[in-house]
């Protein structure tokens, strides 16, 4: 398996683990093990349409590296509202967003709102069956993306991910 499907997987495992009452440790990190399963799945989308090649494995690791989780959430907002900046705009070719990538870009808004949440605030607590809702939303990303994985909406998007701040208007 995949990171990212490992990670999904570990989500699952972590929010139905304990029977009877789930640590608030257990959901926290099912909660953030969804948002970076998502997060890593779009950055190997990324990473692979900038480097491909089976001898490349390294060169696109060094690539990953290079993601800025807010610069990240900055274009999900954008594709998520319907709002892609003109820097970006050029890359859709004129054609409208598809509704598995505003969905996508959608889930990644709010997969981060909640590991941050899980990781940081303290005085939140989760419910097995919000932590749930939220390992739903994340498997219906990774549905959406597949859907749309090899459009030129996914391109614009995951290519933006990496370089929206470098791009000029």
């Amino acid at each position: 398996m995949s990171l990212p499907r490992d990670l999904l997987a570990q989500a699952t495992l972590l929010a139905t683990k304990e029977p009877r009452r789930p640590s608030q440790a257990s959901l926290r990190r099912s909660v953030s093990a969804c948002y970076y399963a998502l997060f890593h799945l779009l950055v190997d989308a990324a990473a692979r349409r900038l480097v491909s090649g089976n001898d490349r494995q390294g060169l696109r690791n060094c690539i990953s590296r290079a993601f800025d989780h807010g610069v990240m959430k900055r274009v999900a907002r954008q594709f998520a509202e319907h709002s892609v900046s003109p820097r970006l705009a050029p890359g859709l070719n004129g054609l409208p967003l598809q509704d598995e990538i505003v969905r996508v870009a959608a889930a990644f808004v709010d997969l981060q709102q909640h590991r941050h949440e899980a990781d940081y605030d303290m005085g939140r607590r989760f419910t097995r069956l919000e932590v749930l809702s939220i390992v739903s939303d994340a498997e219906r990303a990774f549905v959406d993306w597949s859907a749309v994985r090899n459009s030129v909406q996914a391109d614009t998007f995951v290519v933006g991910l990496l370089t929206f701040e470098k791009i000029r208007p």
